[in-house]
This record gives C-alpha cells, sequence and structure tokens, in this order.
C-alpha cells in the first residue's frame, strides 16, 4: 500500500520556514509602476444601497479609479464564477444567485463589495475608501438558520 494511508500523518517540510518569517506571498511583492486595490465592504448584513458618493475619494491623492457596481455593469463584464452544479434533494439544478463584483441596490452579508479603489499605494487605495460615503438603509437580517426556515421571515435571495 506504500507509505502513506488514511489516518497517517504527512510531514510538512514548509512549517520551519514559514514559523521564521521567510515565506513569500504575492502581497509581498512590489513591481514598478504597481498600482494597489482596495476593496470597500459592507457594515451591513442586509441592506439597501440608497447612495454611493465616490466623488472625494476619486480626488484623493494617488487615486487612479474608483469603481462602483454602476461601473462595473457600464462596462459590460459579468457576474463572477461561482460554483455550479449544486442539485436539490429531487435532482433538480438548485437556485445559483447572482454574483456581482460589486453590488448596485443591496448588500447581503457583512462584507459585501460596495465599491473598489485603484491608488498608487496600498494605503492610499485605503485611505480613498474611507472617504466614499454610502447611505443604507439597514434591512432585517436573519442569521441563524433556524429563524430562516420559519414563515414570514426576509428573503436574501428573490
Amino acid at each position: 500500500m506504500g507509505d502513506f494511508a488514511l489516518g497517517q500523518p504527512v510531514p510538512r517540510f514548509e512549517d520551519p520556514r514559514l514559523l521564521r518569517g521567510g515565506g513569500r506571498y504575492v502581497d509581498d511583492m512590489v513591481l514598478p509602476r504597481m498600482a494597489f486595490g482596495h476593496v470597500l465592504r459592507s457594515p451591513h448584513a442586509h441592506a439597501r444601497v440608497r447612495s454611493i458618493d465616490t466623488t472625494a475619494a476619486k480626488v484623493a491623492r494617488g487615486v487612479l479609479a474608483v469603481l462602483t457596481g454602476a461601473d462595473w455593469e457600464a462596462s459590460g463584464w459579468r457576474d463572477l464564477p461561482s460554483a455550479a452544479g449544486n442539485k436539490r434533494r429531487d435532482g433538480s439544478p438548485a437556485y445559483r444567485p447572482r454574483f456581482p463584483a460589486l453590488v448596485t441596490d443591496r448588500v447581503r452579508w457583512v462584507g459585501d463589495y460596495v465599491a473598489f479603489v485603484v491608488a498608487e499605494t496600498r494605503n492610499q487605495a485605503a485611505d480613498a475608501a474611507e472617504l466614499i460615503e454610502v447611505d443604507y438603509e439597514p434591512l432585517p437580517a436573519v442569521v441563524s438558520t433556524e429563524e430562516a426556515i420559519k414563515p414570514g421571515m426576509p428573503l436574501v435571495w428573490y
């Protein structure tokens, strides 16, 4: 059967290097003329986006671009890929919601993608994202599966 089987530990040779700070990650790389991005995320579990004002962010130092869901839709780009092939108990395809790169009208979880800032440095992108003003209308959120199946609970996908 060989040296390895179910339940046997697998030796990890990379751990000493990583524990000593010797790992190299994409985030550690800085190339000439490289730009940095920062995603502005929703603080709400469920909310309607009334408006997004990017005026101050667009004129902030080092900012190259500020994108919203409206910009994404206008560009002609489609939704991000999401898991496919899930089936219901009866074998029919499961509901597959849209997965936009940036939301336009509603956020559906804490951390949903609201805007994207591109700047000359990582800090400039993060600072500019803080200048974006989003007017949210918080909506009821359900945070447990037990509550979610009760009649009359708010739907996230409809």
